[in-house]
């Protein structure tokens, strides 16, 4: 069980030890609440930078405990086993992160909080209601030990209001924010101190209104009326997507990863529907957060301007 002690249960899974040349890599993080979120929402520009020769770092604040157990059975049921979902779900993970190419995923194994106003809402141990300065450092040197180009997480409103969502977004900026008042990162990316520094890029996860019409429209043509979509709450207006990747050509890699998590019925939800509505010009969507969007033609790179770019 992790409690609040800075790296309390921190399990890292890829290369222990940062060579030269491995470090001078562009580097990507995403850090995500949950085991899952990194296949459904993106998982295609994980596997697009992967296979570009790009270094990906995934980071997982929950171990996905309240998750669905046996026969889908929910928290407070008597046969729902924490432990045991929390392990089911690590393993799932694991087979996620070699279908994305994954470099080094970040398991940092809090409990998972559940959904507000559930039974298991009110225990003090989880994520959302744990003390965030520990957290905080522990992503703050996260972002020391890899030296991201680029950092991406939810926006404030966690994309769904999910409460370890929300605290995702509130630790990731809080740890970003301490490397800005820190004056960077060293600018070699090979931990060197000299005087030259850079800030990473900061992007949201975003869902275009328009897209999410799109999808439901083809999903209830080819599946009938009635069938789940992602709801059209969690979009944002088309003018506030600010970077679109295309991930065209790894649209199968995020169905692998998503179907890896075949215990949760969100993801084969999901997955139900993504596989009659994603062939048509996939993209994952993102809001330029740091630096602040200046307007212009939108980026089709999480890189751009930045030397690697892809």
């Amino acid at each position: 069980m992790a409690g609040n002690s800075l790296f309390c249960h921190f399990r890292i899974e890829g290369p222990k030890h940062l060579s030269t040349s491995e470090t001078r890599r562009p580097t990507l993080m995403v850090i995500h609440a949950h085991p899952d979120d990194e296949a459904s929402q993106t998982g295609g520009t994980l596997a697009r930078y992967a296979a570009a020769g790009f270094r990906t770092v995934l980071v997982t604040c929950t171990d996905g405990r309240q998750g669905n157990g046996v026969d889908g059975c929910k928290p407070g049921h008597r046969d729902h086993r924490p432990e045991q979902i929390a392990a089911r779900r690590s393993h799932e993970l694991a087979m996620s992160k070699v279908a994305l190419g994954i470099s080094d995923l970040v398991q940092l194994d809090y409990p998972d909080s559940g959904m507000p106003e559930s039974a298991n809402d009110t225990d003090p141990r989880a994520f959302s209601r744990l003390e965030g300065e520990p957290i905080t450092l522990q992503l703050e040197a996260l972002m020391r030990k890899y030296q991201p180009d680029v950092v991406v997480t939810y926006p404030p409103n966690g994309l769904s209001n999910h409460p370890d969502h929300v605290r995702t977004h509130e630790l990731t900026v809080a740890a970003f924010g301490r490397i800005r008042k820190a004056g960077g990162l060293p600018a070699g990316r090979d931990g060197e101190t000299g005087p030259e520094r850079r800030m990473p890029k900061l992007y949201y996860i975003a869902l275009s209104v328009s897209r999410l019409k799109a999808a439901r429209t083809r999903a209830e043509a080819t599946l009938g009326p009635g069938i789940w979509t992602p709801p059209l709450e969690i979009g944002v207006d088309d003018d506030s997507i600010t970077t679109a990747v295309n991930i065209s050509g790894f649209w199968a890699h995020k169905l692998r990863a998503l179907a890896a998590h075949a215990s949760q019925a969100d993801a084969s939800a999901l997955l139900r529907v993504l596989n009659v509505t994603g062939q048509e010009n996939p993209v994952e969507e993102y809001i330029l957060a740091d630096p602040p969007w200046s307007g212009g033609e939108q980026e089709s790179d999480l890189f751009q301007g930045i030397v690697g770019g892809s």
